[in-house]
């Protein structure tokens, strides 16, 4: 089936190399609550130079405090109550003086040539970032760590930007345009993002919501088309989670050859759209997508041994929505291909509980795992509890959740406690 070439596309090019190299977090003395960032890009150099200001409460007991940075070279720290930094391996790590507010602010100048984070299309004039959010901005990547976010980008005239949150201002300075984006949510670090480029734009309301469409080689009734469920998906995935969408416009842009979903906005690779013009049913990926805004951006695995709680509950929605708009034949399909995916993984003895004791190196099975036995799992549990309870427990957890970071047991109380039964049985068979 294409979807699952699609996805598990993603489970290995995406979540194969990321989220191994992002250790699960553990208890810290680090939270982030605002970040305000500007970045200016060099096509020619493939290159970038930028700031960002932080921020965060500490309550460290050695002085210091370690953020995200990849390859990004750190060149000068402002900031009261700060002694100085370094830079070790992928982190910079602050050093800081007494302050009894245990509150601070510091701004970090950096620029860098990303070898991943950033994909320059030099040919067309376009950038995008994907996965690597450390790669072109200092943060902290730590998946419960969210914060609000305000993100200046510079572009050459003629060119516009996409980002996470709400479009605030545009001003030209000299040859270049800055776009100053706001997102007045938290999120994890690892939700923003942003798009540069020339694009045919379009756009339609649906309930009060600005949906936008960026894509080139495609006429308006072809990106009409390949988008023409996304007011429904959203209504859809409202009405099961009981949390409206967390902002008034939505971006979806063709480009490039990723997926990823961003706060307020998602990347699908430039050749997708041929494939739902082929066949309008295959548009998993787009809801699968538009379902991180809830399960994964703003319901968020706490740490990555978790992760099935992002995954696949966005992999299940899917499903659950081509039930809705397609009909039960189409949902039967898309569970036995999970099902199909998880019998070759057990066959191969490489079945494991979905909570993982690390994720710090997960295989390609593993990976699938999170996604295809995640749905499935999501599926028989819809089946024990029967419809109605099931997604009563589906929205309680959505809506006692929403904003925070949770654990496979929190969703399993939640699902009890909607339920008013034990569902131990259940998840220690299938869970963990």
């Amino acid at each position: 089936m294409i979807l699952l070439k699609l996805i598990a596309f993603i489970s290995f090019t995406y979540f194969g190399h990321f989220y191994a190299i992002a250790q699960p977090s553990k208890p810290t003395s680090l939270d982030v609550l605002t970040y305000e960032v500007s970045i200016a890009p060099n096509f020619s150099k493939r290159a970038i130079k930028g700031s960002v200001t932080i921020k965060f409460r500490s309550s460290s007991t050695t002085g210091k405090v370690a953020f995200d940075s990849g390859q990004l070279l750190v060149t000068k720290l402002v900031g009261a109550h700060t002694k100085g930094f370094q830079q070790i391996g992928k982190k910079t790590i602050v050093s800081l003086a007494p302050n009894p507010t245990q509150t601070y602010q510091i701004k970090l100048f950096y620029q860098g040539s990303p070898k991943k984070g950033l994909v320059f299309l030099n040919k067309v004039q376009k950038l995008y970032s994907v996965y690597f959010t450390s790669e072109w901005m200092i943060c902290n990547t730590a998946p419960d760590d969210k914060a609000t976010l305000k993100l200046d980008v510079l572009v050459p005239k003629g060119m516009i930007s996409v980002a996470s949150g709400i479009l605030q201002n545009k001003v030209e300075i000299g040859n270049k345009v800055q776009f100053s984006w706001k997102q007045d949510y938290a999120t994890p670090a690892y939700t923003y993002g942003f798009v540069i480029g020339s694009f045919q734009t379009s756009q339609e309301e649906h309930q009060n919501k600005l949906l936008q469409y960026y894509a080139n080689n495609y006429t308006p009734s072809e990106v009409k088309q390949i988008f023409q469920y996304t007011g429904d998906m959203m209504a859809f995935f409202e009405a099961k989670s009981g949390v409206p969408f967390p902002q008034k416009t939505y971006a979806q842009v063709l480009i490039g050859r990723h997926y990823q979903e961003m706060s307020g906005f998602a990347v699908l690779k430039k050749s997708y759209g041929q494939l739902v013009l082929k066949d309008s049913t295959e548009t998993n990926l787009i809801s699968h997508e538009l379902a991180h805004q809830w399960w994964g951006n703003r319901i968020t695995c706490k740490n990555w041994n978790h992760f099935w709680l992002n995954e696949g509950f966005a992999t299940f929605m899917s499903a659950a929505y081509n039930e809705h708009r397609f009909g039960k034949k189409k949902y039967q399909e898309n569970i036995q291909a999970y099902f199909k995916v998880y019998e070759k993984i057990k066959a191969k003895g490489n079945d494991k509980p979905l909570v993982f004791k690390s994720w710090a190196n997960p295989s390609r099975d593993d990976r699938n795992l999170v996604y295809f036995k995640g749905a499935y799992v999501l599926h028989l549990l819809r089946k024990e509890l029967g419809d109605a309870l099931f997604w009563k427990g589906v929205k309680h957890f959505s809506q006692t959740y929403n904003g925070k970071s949770v654990t496979t047991q929190d969703f399993q109380a939640a699902m009890e406690k909607s339920s008013n039964r034990s569902l131990n049985t259940f998840f220690n068979q299938w869970v963990y």
